[in-house]
């Protein structure tokens, strides 16, 4: 008889990992946010600044950094169908009192290394808490329902199991894995999805090689572009609180508004255009890693509108950022439905806007919120 091997069946497990300290998720993650650390700016960063004011008597200098022994929630399922088994997660508990922490998921196949797949951070902010912000390490091809969907729902339930619903005021990342996760906490919790999406944009960045040259004429003498000083805190603040009067729900009042200039200024990472005595654009860089910045607050005084205040200086500023700085890329989110922008950006040589082809990096995020939660800041 002829011999017919019989097919075994890969047996994978998914498993979630819970950090409680940014020194922490950086010893099991650090490798993978690196590799990828354009697409990984919206946790990196933050983790290695959070690392970074850790005192060495954080809870967990006593706790191991082999992946192996950190607290877990393993999910098996079979390589073969891809198929999760929900009877594997645990039942859920009380939520338990955290301030910050992030969980990680992870593919498990026998004796192979595991395979990073996604991270999740909660975690709080200078003014306010954070969203929950969601990361990917899978390209964006791979990005399939059977690979999402039993990820996304294993770090929901260990999201439940830390915190009250009223914490996830919103969820913000690549669309493949939020809207998975707004269905999977809302099943779970009850929480109702706001109707229309907080924020809804692209992904973009800009290089060396495609920043643009200015094709404006160069600046009159009562013009300056150069980074924020004290003396400027009053007129940045007042275009702080521009900005978030145009950012619902995250409306600043006008002394958390000098607060946040203030911070902006103190850690230079604000950059104006004054004209004269006046500021008529601010640029703040933030989320800043050793080869990749991120701009993320851009605003114009209405009064100086059109006079392309916004390109000259967002161009000025990855100048320094990718010339005296040395960092490789800048990113930022430019929203869907601001077309003034996206030109704006397009034209300094950010990638895949304007009806551009899309490289790889450039993709779409959401924000989406959730009823009756504490709104925080971000």
């Amino acid at each position: 008889m002829p011999f017919t091997p019989i097919r075994r069946s890969t047996t994978s497990s998914i498993v979630i990992r819970f950090h409680n300290s940014a020194t922490d998720l950086l010893a099991n993650c650090q490798s993978d946010l690196k590799a990828r650390e354009r697409d990984a700016n919206i946790i990196l960063p933050f983790a290695l600044k959070a690392k970074h004011g850790e005192s060495s008597s954080s809870s967990t200098s006593s706790a191991p950094h082999n992946p192996k022994f950190l607290p877990q929630i393993t999910t098996s399922f079979s390589s073969d169908s891809e198929s999760s088994d929900d009877e594997a997660v645990p039942a859920l508990t009380s939520p338990t009192k955290v301030d910050q922490f992030w969980l990680s998921a992870w593919t498990s196949r026998g004796r192979q290394p595991a395979k990073l797949d996604m991270v999740l951070s909660c975690t709080n902010g200078p003014i306010g808490k954070y969203p929950v912000f969601l990361y990917s390490n899978v390209p964006d091809e791979d990005l399939t329902s059977v690979l999402v969907i039993p990820r996304i729902d294993a770090l929901v339930a260990r999201l439940r199991s830390l915190v009250t619903s009223k914490r996830v005021f919103s969820v913000f990342g690549p669309v493949p894995l939020t809207q998975p996760f707004v269905h999977a906490w809302s099943s779970s919790t009850g929480a109702t999805p706001v109707i229309d999406p907080y924020y809804a944009a692209k992904h973009t960045f800009c290089t060396r090689e495609s920043l643009t040259s200015a094709p404006i004429s160069p600046l009159s003498v009562s013009h300056s572009l150069r980074l924020a000083e004290p003396s400027d805190l009053v007129g940045a603040a007042s275009l702080c609180h521009g900005f978030a009067s145009g950012s619902e729900p995250f409306v600043l009042s006008v002394e958390d508004s000098i607060k946040e200039a203030n911070l902006y200024i103190s850690q230079r990472q604000m950059y104006v255009y004054k004209i004269e005595d006046a500021i008529a654009s601010i640029v703040c860089v933030t989320r800043s890693s050793a080869n990749v910045s991120a701009i993320t607050k851009v605003y114009t005084n209405p009064h100086f509108r059109g006079q392309k205040c916004a390109e000259k200086l967002v161009r000025y500023v990855c100048q320094v950022l990718l010339g005296e700085m040395g960092k490789r890329e800048v990113v930022l989110f430019v929203a869907h439905d601001n077309k003034a922008a996206e030109k704006v950006y397009d034209r300094v040589g950010f990638q895949g806007l304007w009806g551009k082809p899309r490289p790889e990096g450039v993709n779409d995020w959401v924000e989406i919120g959730f009823e009756e939660a504490e709104v925080g800041h971000w």
